[in-house]
């Protein structure tokens, strides 16, 4: 009997030191969640708290050199369309992803999400007459025409290039 009461205080002994531990390391798993999101900060406060003051604003700025904030606590899809206007040109999935793992560290399919918001009309895939597959993912609203084209600020180089070879293939 001594010998089962022992076993089992040494056994109490080690689930409460084991569910300790299971804390701490849940407290360090947050915070390096935390850190990886940017939200973390060493005076204590941790940047979730909304930033009550407004960025000053240039009128002397040009849009195309504006700073983009990246939302990282956003929603995945607000995520996505900020890769966008961070990128500012037409581009492939992969480099959607590379920008997005830069971002965040993360690296997560991000092809359904691109289609969802092309459902919803708000990136669209451009593809070349006579072909079955898109190449390049632009925001709808860097199209002119009808849709049809794509503005000369947002095309990359050799776009033009690219695009007029494969209309004729």
């Amino acid at each position: 009997m001594e010998q089962t009461t022992e076993t089992q205080l040494i056994l109490n002994g080690l689930y409460r030191d084991r569910q300790d531990l299971t804390k701490q390391l849940t407290d360090i798993e947050r915070l390096i969640k935390k850190i990886k999101l940017g939200t973390f900060s060493l005076n204590g406060n941790d940047n979730n708290s909304n930033d009550t003051s407004e960025p000053v604003n240039n009128s002397n700025d040009k849009p195309e050199t504006k700073q983009i904030e990246f939302p990282l606590r956003g929603e995945l899809r607000v995520q996505v369309i900020s890769v966008f206007d961070l990128i500012g040109k037409a581009c492939r999935l992969k480099e959607i992803q590379d920008k997005y793992k830069e971002l965040t560290g993360l690296l997560p399919n991000l092809r359904e999400t691109l289609r969802t918001l092309s459902k919803h009309k708000i990136l669209r895939i451009l593809k070349p007459k006579g072909t079955e597959r898109g190449l390049y993912w632009v925001k709808e609203e860097w199209l002119e025409g009808e849709g049809s084209k794509l503005k000369e600020q947002y095309k990359f180089d050799g776009f033009n290039l690219l695009f007029s070879i494969m209309m004729k293939i």
